[in-house]
C-alpha cells in the first residue's frame, strides 16, 4: 500500500504558515478559495503559494524542510519556489512588496499574545 508522506507539525508552525498564506493572499488580491480548491492551482494561487513559501523561509527563518512540513509540501517544491522568488527579487517593486510582507508577518508572529482583554471585549 502506498500511503502519502506525512509528518506531525507543531500547531504553531501550521498557524504561522496559514497566517503567511492569508496575509499574502489578501495583499495580492487572491481569494483564499483559489488556494484551497482541489486540483491544480491557478496562476494567481500559485504566485501566492510561492511568495508564502519564500517568506516562511526568509522572514521566519525556517529551513526548506520545515517550510515544506508546515505547508504540506515536499522540500523540492519549496526549494523551487524560493529559487524563483530569489531570481525575481531584482525587480524593485517586488523587492519592496516582499519586504513589506515580511515585516507584516514578523510583526504579527513576534508580538506577544494579548491576554488581558476586558470581559466586554
Amino acid at each position: 500500500m502506498n500511503t502519502p508522506y506525512r509528518i506531525i507539525v507543531p500547531s504553531q508552525d501550521r498557524d504561522r504558515a496559514d497566517l503567511t498564506m492569508h496575509v499574502v493572499a489578501m495583499r495580492l488580491g487572491t481569494p483564499m478559495e483559489t488556494l484551497t480548491r482541489k486540483g491544480r492551482l491557478s496562476l494567481p494561487a500559485l504566485r501566492v503559494r510561492r511568495v508564502s513559501l519564500y517568506l516562511a523561509h526568509v522572514a521566519l527563518g525556517w529551513t526548506l524542510e520545515r517550510v515544506g512540513h508546515a505547508f504540506g509540501l515536499n522540500r523540492q517544491t519549496v526549494s523551487r519556489a524560493c529559487t524563483r522568488m530569489e531570481e525575481a527579487r531584482d525587480e524593485p517593486h517586488l523587492n519592496d512588496l516582499l519586504d513589506e510582507l515580511a515585516a507584516t508577518i514578523l510583526g504579527l508572529c513576534d508580538a506577544p499574545p494579548v491576554t488581558d482583554l476586558p470581559e466586554v471585549a
